[in-house]
């Protein structure tokens, strides 16, 4: 009888797991059809958003994280600069030179993947990423001044750094993700780049 009992208490206990697992891939699906939805109606604020969301969260990780931390209380300051120039600059702009290598490499064409990837890393990243350090050192409070000899400081050991992390990652990017989830593919990817970057400043 007892057996019984616990033989029907494991067949409940299974089944209720397998409703948790089932309601937690329902809402994972919701989720994914909510951002569908927003994507084809607001592309751009989209991806605004969740690049400024995840710049903001790498950023807060690193400071989590980082011994040189202040004390364990977040610098606010580092994180709106982060989140801002993401949400206003990388979203939009990723959108759009996404795009536009849809037309001046098209998939169909010989070495596309490699052309797109050579594109990015060569003419986007270099002047990015010094533009990047430049306005999120103003962001924080640093004179002119300040800000570019931070960008002199770190501006070549993070763009080798970032044509390492990044090149493979845009290439499959670009050979395997459908142009509209582009930009969150390289959100997913900056989060940990992000992290390194707020190591860097």
């Amino acid at each position: 009888m007892s057996a019984d009992r616990e033989r029907r208490g494991q067949s409940s206990g299974g089944r209720s797991r397998d409703r948790r697992r089932d309601d937690d891939d329902n809402a994972l699906a919701k989720i994914f059809t909510v951002y569908r939805f927003a994507l084809r109606t607001n592309p751009i604020l989209v991806k605004s958003l969740t690049s400024g969301v995840v710049a903001a969260l790498g950023n807060i990780s690193a400071q989590m994280i980082s011994p040189q931390g202040a004390g364990g209380r977040i610098a606010w300051s580092h994180v709106m600069s982060f989140g801002a120039f993401n949400a206003v600059v990388t979203g939009p702009m990723t959108h759009y030179l996404y795009q536009l290598m849809e037309n001046i490499a098209p998939r169909n064409t010989k070495y596309s993947a490699l052309s797109r990837v050579a594109i990015d890393r060569l003419l986007f990243a270099p002047p990015y990423l010094l533009v990047f350090f430049f306005v999120t050192s103003i962001l924080e409070g640093m004179s002119v001044s300040q800000a570019v000899e931070r960008v002199r400081l770190v501006f070549w050991t993070a763009l080798k750094m970032n044509w390492k992390v990044w090149t493979l990652a845009q290439y499959v990017n670009f050979c395997y993700v459908p142009l509209q989830y582009r930009v969150l593919f390289a959100n997913l990817i900056s989060f940990v780049w992000n992290v390194y970057l707020a190591f860097r400043r």
